[in-house]
């Protein structure tokens, strides 16, 4: 096996590619090859399922699918001329549908490696489609134009690169990796094709796996991952790595905004890692256990034979061996600190709502850009949920347009606040002040009568007077107000073109805390995985970080609905408990699956200040778990929401 260069110049792309797009996801793949190419690089490693988008869910059934999916990769081939090109799509191999990725070389198509290990669990169902490869085999797969290509667990020994192999995303996660046994069998490089949707802290744990393959392998390990949505509720952030020995000496930035093909090069230095395998006794005594058998079939390598005049690497700017800032919490996420987007760099203990905005703000720009959808609308009441959505549009349209403009804010964002004889001033100032501050559109609109005539219809049809004193009745004259806003605001979303945002949070929606046909109208939830502390606790973040003093209104308000007539002092931790606790219970019932009685036990500990006795406690927890089951039937009925913490309460994920 030649061992090839002793540096080489590498790439990873992450790609911003849309379900059923064809000639659009195309056109971002060869763009991404002709960009490598005047960069010099010889290798470009590019998503998982980069030619079809990966969230094809039922689709890939769909004969057309699978036409199109080869078809597009037939037409790539010539855009992959002096370069290996990793290329994700669907295959079908002896009736059964395999997750491969097409590997390119020089503009030939050199063989096609299938993922093994189906990421199925979670918000994942790939085992319902694909089937995992066995390792260690290989068969030829005869395409639909005819063509045999070898299929398998391979290594590709390219003239002018030396030996590398292709892992798909979740192989890369599994403790036995078919990249060890390719590293094993000669691979100095590595390639994994992920799609990897994001959610909070996901980008660490990725780093740090990254690193540590490298360093066990003794390779050079390329990461790629997706960005944007591509058809579903998952968020992609465009994690790219490039790590050699456990080091990672390239990572590309994340939730990019004005760019579909992100790419990220650098040289590495092959001659490192084939020196830390010689100067390792175990790996000799690895690598002669993979010869002998010990650890099952090895992988096929094939020899490849090339011309890649852009193979030899052109000197680098900087010191390949250095790593990554350390100064950096988060070196992906440099390029907005370095284009004003973040007035300063991200501190440790902000990370998390660093990201959670950029998450929200890229699904939700994603969501409107692909749906042909010019803007949104939301009923703003002065309250923390609606204040973070109409926040999050406005960051949404700095991170567009690459800084904050209020006069393309006003152009997208329509705010209303719709009182009742209820509604208090601090509300609508708070309401108001954010309003302005953000530059939205905002209109203020009294719809007393509307609610005075509905109840008035309602009494007539019952033949009574309906009493806030009756507790049906409360439900009931509650109720009414909120569907009368969510009526009125689709109105004018209707009007003006506008896509309405359902201002739900997910505490809310564990515990049914809210009106059917109301403050749940709307065709997109924004915050919908983003629990009522963790709200709070943005908006304070938000405050400060991006200097929104309107903020303060909102903030020192306390949580309420503003239902209820006044003397009947309503909050919403008065209606249910402390979202401190709630959100608690939230996680250990719905996440952890732990039985209530156990959730007492556990809990009861951390939160005893908080009561008098464990039996007061005890009513939170049986009061929460009734809740929370009698809701599933709101929650089947609820708008589409982003996917970015570790578990949902989306019942179609």
């Amino acid at each position: 096996m030649a061992r090839g260069p002793s540096s080489l110049r590498v790439a990873v792309a992450s790609l911003n590619q849309t379900v059923g797009d064809w000639s659009g996801n195309r056109a971002r793949i060869a763009a991404a090859c002709t960009e490598a190419r005047s960069r010099g690089v010889a290798v470009l490693a590019l998503p998982e399922m980069a030619i079809s988008g990966y969230s094809l869910g039922d689709r890939v059934w769909m004969r057309g699918t699978l036409e199109r999916s080869w078809a597009s990769l037939m037409a790539l081939l010539p855009d992959t001329q002096g370069l290996v090109v990793t290329l994700g799509l669907p295959i079908a191999h002896r009736g059964t549908l395999l997750d491969a990725v097409a590997v390119a070389v020089d503009g030939r198509l050199v063989g096609l490696v299938p993922k093994e290990n189906l990421a199925t669990g979670d918000v994942q169902y790939e085992n319902r489609w694909y089937a995992g490869w066995t390792r260690g085999r290989v068969e030829t797969f005869t395409a639909p134009t005819g063509e045999a290509v070898p299929l398998g667990s391979l290594v590709f020994d390219v003239e002018g690169v030396g030996p590398l192999a292709v892992e798909v995303c979740e192989d890369g996660w599994k403790g036995v990796r078919p990249g060890s046994q390719a590293a094993l069998a000669g691979a100095r490089l590595v390639i994994n094709a992920s799609a990897s949707w994001f959610t909070l802290g996901k980008h660490a744990v990725r780093r740090r796996l990254v690193q540590e393959v490298s360093r066990q392998d003794r390779s050079v390990y390329l990461y790629t991952s997706l960005h944007g949505c591509d058809a579903t509720r998952l968020v992609f952030d465009g994690s790219t790595f490039v790590a050699s020995d456990g080091v990672v000496v390239a990572e590309g930035p994340r939730f990019v905004f004005g760019d579909d093909v992100v790419l990220t090069d650098t040289v590495v230095d092959l001659a490192a890692v084939d020196r830390a395998r010689l100067a390792e006794g175990s790996w000799r005594a690895q690598e002669q256990a993979l010869v002998d058998g010990d650890y099952g079939t090895p992988p096929t390598t094939i020899r490849v034979a090339a011309s890649l005049p852009h193979a030899a690497p052109t000197p680098d700017r900087t010191a390949w061996w250095l790593p990554t800032d350390p100064s950096s919490v988060d070196p992906s996420l440099d390029h907005l600190v370095d284009a004003g987007l973040l007035s300063s760099p991200i501190q440790a203990d902000e990370l998390h709502h660093v990201e959670l905005e950029l998450a929200l703000c890229l699904g939700l720009r994603e969501y409107l850009r692909k749906s042909g959808v010019g803007g949104v609308a939301l009923a703003l009441s002065g309250g923390r949920d609606s204040s973070m959505c109409a926040v999050l549009v406005a960051r949404m349209v700095a991170y567009e347009q690459g800084r904050p403009d209020p006069d393309t804010v006003r152009d997208t964002l329509l705010t209303a606040y719709l009182a009742t004889e209820l509604s208090g001033s601090a509300t609508r100032d708070a309401a108001r002040a954010l309003a302005e501050a953000l530059g939205a559109e905002h209109v203020e609109l009294a719809i007393q009568d509307a609610v005075d005539t509905h109840r008035s219809l309602a009494e007539t049809a019952l033949g009574r007077a309906l009493d806030w004193a009756d507790a049906t009745d409360d439900l009931a004259l509650q109720n009414v107000q909120a569907r009368l806003r969510g009526s009125l605001i689709w109105m004018l979303a209707n009007v003006r073109r506008r896509l309405l945002l359902t201002t739900s949070n997910k505490s809310e929606a564990a515990v049914g805390y809210t009106t059917m046909d109301g403050d749940t109208s709307g065709g997109f939830a924004p915050i919908a995985d983003v629990p009522k502390s963790l709200v709070g606790a943005w908006l304070a973040w938000a405050r400060d970080r991006h200097g929104l003093t309107a903020l303060d209104r909102v903030l020192q308000t306390p949580a309420t609905a503003e239902l209820r007539p006044a003397e009947r002092a309503q909050t919403d931790e008065g209606d249910l408990m402390p979202f401190a606790v709630l959100d608690r219970l939230m996680h250990r019932f719905a996440y952890l699956g732990e039985e209530p009685a156990t959730i007492l036990v556990r809990l009861w500990p951390v939160l005893s200040d908080r009561y008098p006795d464990v039996h007061a406690f005890a009513d939170h927890v049986e009061r929460f778990v009734q809740l929370f089951c009698r809701a599933q039937w709101k929650r089947e009925r609820f708008a589409i929401s982003l996917r970015v913490s570790r578990f949902d309460l989306d019942p179609k994920t």
